[in-house]
């Protein structure tokens, strides 16, 4: 694997920043009445205005494509292209990633029970915060960027989880905070869980070194001295 543009202290912090975001969204939302907020409703009008035929056919092959079934296939065939290419860490990076995704947006959907807008043109669920199928596009894409770790990868990340977002606005399946939580959140998860796995990964090699060190120091002869009496 290429060397990445983060560092775990880095993942650290801006993981544990998104996800405090998302619950103080979430939380702001839920006692403002769950309803939308200024911004949700004029990115709806605006969608509305701009849908069309074409629109409407690629926003709803993106929801098939990002939905749990296909990610699961994807999910899979990217952890055992890692396996047979021996990078178990990376495998369980992408596998910790997607299934604490998806158990985190499950329950932030029944916590913050926010309804989705009324013309959703989704039938994946009543509960709408945050979006499940922006959350695991992020989570995939941000893990993938990790462990690459080119460039490329990062913009091909950015671009993917903003073409789900929008998909999932354009049917109304979301509003626009749900989406926008739902790119925090699954790019949050990614950073901290590849940040703990290379932390444990260094200790255990730290603890090795020092391991070797001590079996190595090289030990020279004891030798005891006597004093005669006179």
């Amino acid at each position: 694997m290429h060397r990445t543009l983060a560092s775990p202290r880095t993942a650290i912090w801006g993981g544990a920043a998104g996800l405090i975001f998302v619950v103080l969204l979430g939380s702001v939302i839920h006692l403002l009445g769950n309803g939308p907020l200024p911004v949700d409703s004029w990115w709806l009008v605006l969608m509305r205005s701009v849908r069309s035929s074409a629109g409407l056919v690629v926003a709803e092959a993106m929801a098939v494509a990002g939905g749990t079934t296909w990610m699961i296939i994807v999910g899979v065939l990217i952890v055992v292209t890692l396996v047979l290419k021996q990078q178990f860490r990376s495998s369980m990076i992408v596998v910790a990633s997607m299934v604490i995704s998806e158990a985190l947006t499950t329950l932030m959907k029944l916590g913050f029970a926010r309804e989705r807008p009324i013309e959703s043109l989704s039938d994946t669920g009543p509960m709408s915060f945050p979006s499940g199928h922006t959350t695991l596009a992020a989570t995939v894409a941000v893990a993938l960027a990790l462990l690459v770790g080119r460039g490329l990868m990062w913009g091909t990340a950015a671009a993917w989880t903003v073409a789900m977002a929008w998909s999932r606005t354009y049917l109304a399946a979301h509003w626009l905070t749900d989406t926008l939580a739902g790119a925090i959140l699954g790019a949050s998860i990614s950073l901290l869980i590849w940040a703990a796995l290379r932390e444990r990964e260094a200790n255990t090699t730290r603890a090795h070194h020092l391991h070797d060190e001590h079996r190595h120091v090289p030990r020279g002869p004891i030798r005891i001295h006597l004093s005669r009496g006179k």
